[in-house]
């Protein structure tokens, strides 16, 4: 399609946002995440009451150790014995607690981030041309691969653990404080700088993930424009510096990635060293109580068992905590993307009736609006005619196109379109894009069969259908040749058919949808003479009884236009036919004279 303005792919040089905004962004993301977690409950509430009953379990076995210590050193065989066996049976109603505490947050968090793959891939199927192209999808690719990756295995693996580990501590803080509330405190002295070196480090990952996130996001797009461009890129000698480009990158994540497993080497031997002193204070001091007769050994046994369960969640929390911030900065990324306004699902409906099929009234649009493209631009196309569009790159001819589809909003103040004697603003895009068929330069074909390229013309379509849609595009011959016939894969973007025959299937799709506005544009621009000639046949048979508008490369392919319209500087400023046009000697006829009879030089500024 003819570029009347190339949109550039988003800077990632912007300023970084402040702290109260990377708060609120992440508040709000978090908000977004757990809206999908609540949709599964159910589960959630079994992990979730699970998780308390493994707590009190672990609570309860402390305490029966303490008795236990306690009848062994009074000599009770038989009350010994009976703790004996209800520690045994604790223990078993543990494994199913431990079980379903882990299964049923894990179940609810996979289900809540499968519903959230979905609606972020219906949510991109949404967002309006005009968000999507000033994106790099290389970068979009990153954010639903690499960042959701990181936010599921956070959701399956951690999330369990913030409701385990804080009850499991809370509830053995309280019964340890009940116990011995002096060795308690004196034990937990160090804890609060473990939980501010942990914080203080999951702040530093959480920006070192998201910066190593964005950065695998650019090498994506790197990658992709390499694989996407391969011809040009072998072409034009391009490899080696796309590579270093890719390197730089490389390196740049690689550094961001060692940055925050750096951080999280010297978490862990501190928290490690933090985490072992309460249990080296407890036994020193015990020691001395018991020396001094204000402690007994089953009693310290008892205490030193309920602290390390204390103690087990301190050591988990701060990498729970690291691992929620880096989680964090990856869940930014992806609600990005989700908060992204969409298209009108509930608008307006858009009849055909008997009005002109499209209608511009005094339309000024530009992508910036300091720079319009289309300056009062009115014109009416008559039902069942072809109205060819000709003139200099960017004159407007395909944002005439982009507008009338809906792919960008115009604004009320800058006149109207009608499609049908309908506004178009406000009006259900889906109903609006199924008055138009498509053809483009490049036309678009999807990985899978040849069938299935067609039949996404009318989703409904039968083998029958999709077989004289081929037909009446000239395919069906050339289709019926290949190994696999209409079951033929045709690769990436059609790479294994020729251009000549991905543009007759995709003219097919267009048969098939049946739509009563045709819209091409530059169809044949790029096609050898003899592909040109089958697809101008196949042309001539779709547009018949239908309202056309053509963006034509070359004039000689519109000469038997209904009318022909010459645009410059976003107006139209000849009308005619081909014969009529060139008795006005202006610039269509200028044009026409360079492209038959001009020099090379005077070709090269022909219109296009």
């Amino acid at each position: 399609m003819e570029a009347d303005r190339q949109p550039s792919v988003r800077e990632h040089g912007t300023s970084a946002p402040s702290k109260r905004q990377t708060a609120y962004a992440t508040w709000k993301a978090f908000s977004w995440l757990m809206s999908y977690v609540s949709r599964h409950k159910g589960w959630m509430i079994v992990g979730t009451l699970s998780a308390i009953a493994a707590a009190v379990i672990e609570i309860w076995t402390g305490s029966l150790i303490e008795q236990l210590t306690a009848q062994a050193e009074k000599g009770a065989g038989p009350d010994v014995l009976q703790i004996v066996y209800t520690v045994f049976g604790v223990i078993l109603i543990g494994v199913p607690a431990k079980f379903f505490m882990s299964f049923g947050v894990e179940r609810s968090s996979a289900s809540a981030v499968q519903d959230i793959r979905s609606h972020v891939m219906r949510h991109i199927g949404k967002l309006p041309v005009s968000y999507l192209e000033k994106q790099h999808s290389g970068d979009v690719l990153s954010r639903i691969n690499n960042d959701l990756q990181l936010i599921q295995q956070f959701m399956i693996r951690d999330l369990a653990q913030w409701f385990y580990h804080p009850l499991l501590f809370i509830g053995c803080f309280a019964y340890l404080i009940y116990l011995q509330p002096e060795l308690m405190l004196y034990s937990l002295l160090l804890f609060p700088a473990a939980l501010l070196v942990s914080q203080w480090i999951g702040k530093q990952l959480e920006r070192l993930t998201e910066e190593a996130q964005a950065n695998m996001g650019r090498m994506n797009v790197n990658l992709q424009d390499t694989l996407g461009g391969m011809a040009i890129v072998k072409s034009y000698l391009l490899s080696g510096m796309l590579s270093r480009s890719y390197q730089v990158l490389l390196q740049l994540t690689a550094q961001k990635k060692l940055a925050v497993k750096k951080r999280e080497a010297w978490v862990n031997p501190l928290l490690s060293t933090l985490m072992i002193s309460p249990i080296i204070f407890a036994v020193s001091y015990g020691s001395y109580l018991i020396y001094k007769g204000e402690l007994g050994a089953g009693e310290l046994i008892a205490f030193l068992y309920l602290l390390n369960l204390c103690l087990e969640p301190l050591e988990h929390i701060p990498e729970l905590i690291t691992r929620t911030f880096e989680m964090a900065g990856a869940l930014r990324r992806v609600s990005e993307i989700v908060e992204q306004p969409t298209e009108t699902d509930n608008g307006r409906p858009l009849p055909k009736a008997g009005a002109a099929p499209i209608e511009f009234r005094d339309v000024t649009f530009g992508y910036e609006e300091s720079s319009p493209i289309l300056r009062n631009l009115s014109f009416s196309v008559p039902e069942g005619k072809t109205i060819a569009l000709v003139g200099a790159s960017g004159g407007g001819k395909s944002t005439v196109f982009k507008l009338v589809c809906g792919f960008y909003g115009l604004p009320e103040d800058q006149g109207e379109i009608r499609v049908f004697g309908s506004l178009i603003n406000g009006a259900d895009p889906e109903q609006l894009r199924a008055h138009f068929s498509v053809v483009t330069q490049d036309s678009y074909l999807f990985s899978g069969t040849i069938a299935e390229n067609i039949g996404y013309g009318r989703e409904e379509a039968s083998m029958d259908e999709i077989i004289e849609a081929a037909k009446a595009a000239q395919a069906h011959a050339f289709i019926m040749q290949l190994p696999g016939g209409y079951q033929t894969y045709v690769g990436e973007r059609g790479g294994f058919l020729s251009g000549g025959q991905r543009q007759r299937i995709a003219m097919a799709r267009a048969f098939l949808k049946d739509a009563p506005v045709l819209l091409l544009d530059e169809p044949t621009s790029a096609l050898d003479p003899e592909s040109e000639s089958a697809v101008q046949e196949a042309l001539g048979v779709l547009m018949k009884q239908r309202t056309t508008m053509v963006i034509a490369h070359r004039l000689s392919t519109v000469q038997n236009a209904d009318e022909i319209w010459v645009m410059e500087q976003g107006n139209i400023v000849e009308k005619g036919t081909h014969e009529q046009l060139l008795k006005m000697k202006g610039l269509y006829a200028q044009s026409y004279d360079q492209e038959f009879t001009g020099s090379a030089e005077s070709r090269e500024v022909a219109y296009t």
